[in-house]
């Protein structure tokens, strides 16, 4: 039972992209102790993995103290994936390759995002156009991904992070 009143995920998949650490880390383990499968998504493959080890750090915890079972825990864990999702091919890939693996994705969490510590004054055209394609075009691209399963199951739920 989830340690939210009343809020209960299972049996849903929730896709939370920049899962590895911050606040898509903590969505990623709030959905997971609601009973969400996650799945984790971010550039690099240790950064998807290191997301997933640490809310299976956490749930060993309950394992060790009896109030879970390890086969509840991996019910609940799927995997991580390494996606670029400014890149609308490997979004459209990873997307497949979920829902073949996990299942249809049923939440979207946008959360993938860059912010360059530079001086405006210092920042290159190019530096500041990296982060428009993350912060604002990748929502795009990994929503249309997701969308047309979405409307073929009949429900879904976006959520974007700015």
């Amino acid at each position: 039972m989830s340690e939210y009143l009343n809020f209960s995920l299972e049996g849903k998949v929730a896709l939370v992209t920049g899962a590895s650490y911050g606040i898509g880390y903590a969505i990623a383990s709030a959905y997971a102790k609601s009973g969400a499968k996650i799945v984790f998504c971010d550039i690099k493959q240790e950064w998807a993995d290191g997301g997933k080890a640490k809310i299976q750090k956490g749930y060993a915890r309950l394992v060790e103290k009896g109030k879970m079972t390890q086969e509840a825990v991996d019910a609940i864990l799927a995997k991580g994936y390494v996606c670029d999702v400014t890149n609308e091919e490997m979004v459209q890939e990873m997307v497949k390759k979920i829902e073949a693996e996990v299942g249809v994705i049923d939440i979207l969490v946008n959360n993938a995002g860059i912010i360059k510590r530079i001086p405006m004054c210092d920042m290159t055209a190019d530096e500041f156009r990296q982060v428009i394609d993350v912060d604002l075009n990748a929502p795009f691209i990994v929503s249309k991904a997701v969308i047309p399963s979405m409307i073929k199951k009949g429900h879904g739920k976006i959520i974007n992070i700015c």
